[in-house]
């Protein structure tokens, strides 16, 4: 997140504990984030994210891979994830089976100013 006067610089976002220690999220390349631009996802299972990209329907082969949270929430991911257009990351999403949207917790990274 970032600070007034802080010149955009990354800083640890204040949601750090609400994640658990150990986050999933969905990659086709086996380390970047697979991202629905602004839009991220974490999970707190791999099954959960495998479940959800199922579910989701998409024609990539996504897996699941699992990291320290504190890796995710650092100045270098929360970086890592403005370099990549996210700046809300849903928690443990569900599908609406009526509509197809996605719901669920969203925590939101500041844009840059």
């Amino acid at each position: 997140m970032t600070h007034p006067g802080d010149n955009g610089a990354a800083h640890l976002p204040d949601f750090v504990s609400f994640l658990p220690d150990r986050v999933y999220y969905l990659t086709a390349s086996g380390s970047d984030m697979w991202c629905r631009r602004p839009y991220g996802f974490f999970f707190t299972s791999g099954e959960a994210a495998e479940k959800f990209a199922l579910e989701l329907g998409t024609e990539l082969p996504l897996t699941a891979i699992g990291v320290a949270s504190k890796e995710l929430v650092s100045e270098d991911g929360v970086s890592a994830m403005r370099r990549l257009a996210v700046t809300r990351i849903f928690v443990d999403p569900r599908i609406d089976p009526a509509t197809g949207d996605v719901f669920g917790t969203i925590l939101r990274i500041a844009a840059l100013e």
